[in-house]
């Protein structure tokens, strides 16, 4: 086990590079950049255009300038910012808290809300309860997220006139239940789709298990029915569930850029927008390789668990 983990994390840095590398040549090969965007709002000057150019780099050769980042990120130095000329490492650490929270609450309300609604679906299979049910996951499935976040906003303000949005931002370790009063909307928006998906996991690994063998044992010694559905169905079911809560993450780090945007919230999904309508590369660069070194983290994890509850994957690792 230990070896698949030293190769797993060996992997990590070396799909990194590939693809800061195919980003980079893909920020360089779009037209214009951040100097055309910095002088065009002063005016048409293309000398101005080509000194701020020279003063960046942004002149340099592709190969010039991925090598001079490079060389600095593998030093945890992502640069500054071509908008302000701000260092992007504590833009990054200041940012990183509200994604981080974010992300976490919205996995856990997707593991809530689609455990329940897995398990009521599967014990009751083929009635009203398991169809309205099933309704609601397809739909959760079918919502774009930024129609679900703009419906959140503008039907409050509409019906009751009340908005969840707030004007300023407060951090969770100023204001713990202000801070949660404002993110607990984006993350029901993620986790909308998402717990819908594990729902439909959660229900049909629960199905399968209920035909089992052991499930019947289990029913034949007098064990009651809440006892052979959580412990002897839900349990073996939480293997896959785990994987696919393990897996979201990456979709709830991608909904995080809109939502963010929306509600207002200071964190990674909205430095990195702010970086792409700038064309800002380095910031773009460094957010994406946080997001990217996150996920690619959390899929270790997830492995690692999955061989872990799961004696024979351990034993093939």
């Amino acid at each position: 086990m230990s070896n698949y983990v030293l190769r797993r994390l060996v992997l990590i840095p070396a799909t990194l590079l590939v693809a800061s590398l195919v980003l980079f040549w893909l920020l360089f090969s779009q037209p214009g950049n951040a100097a055309i965007l910095r002088v065009g709002s002063l005016g048409s000057c293309d000398e101005c255009v080509k000194n701020l150019e020279q003063r960046l780099g942004l002149d340099d050769p592709f190969l010039v300038q991925y090598a001079h980042w490079l060389g600095h990120a593998v030093q945890g130095d992502f640069g500054q910012s071509l908008q302000n000329g701000q260092d992007i490492r504590p833009r990054i650490r200041r940012a990183l808290l509200p994604t981080v929270e974010l992300a976490i609450l919205t996995t856990l309300l997707s593991a809530v809300i689609g455990s329940a609604v897995g398990i009521i679906s599967a014990v009751r299979p083929n009635s009203v309860v398991d169809y309205f049910l099933r309704f609601v996951s397809i739909l959760g499935l079918s919502i774009p997220q930024f129609w679900l976040a703009t419906l959140i906003v503008v039907l409050p303000q509409v019906w009751w006139g009340w908005t969840p949005l707030r004007r300023d931002y407060v951090d969770v370790t100023d204001n713990p239940m202000e801070n949660l009063r404002l993110m607990i909307w984006p993350a029901l928006a993620l986790a909308a789709g998402s717990s819908a998906y594990v729902a439909r996991i959660v229900r049909s690994s629960m199905l399968e298990a209920l035909s089992s063998d052991y499930v019947r044992t289990a029913r034949a010694k007098g064990l009651r029915e809440r006892i052979v559905v959580l412990r002897h169905v839900f349990r073996p079911s939480l293997i896959t569930a785990f994987t696919v809560i393990g897996l979201q993450f990456g979709f709830i780090l991608g909904g995080s850029v809109i939502m963010e945007s929306i509600f207002g919230i200071p964190g990674l999904g909205q430095l990195l927008l702010s970086g792409v309508i700038f064309q800002d590369y380095p910031v773009v660069l460094a957010v994406t390789m946080v997001f990217g070194a996150g996920f690619l983290l959390i899929s270790l994890f997830v492995d690692v668990m999955y061989a872990y509850l799961d004696p024979r994957l351990r034993r093939q690792a």
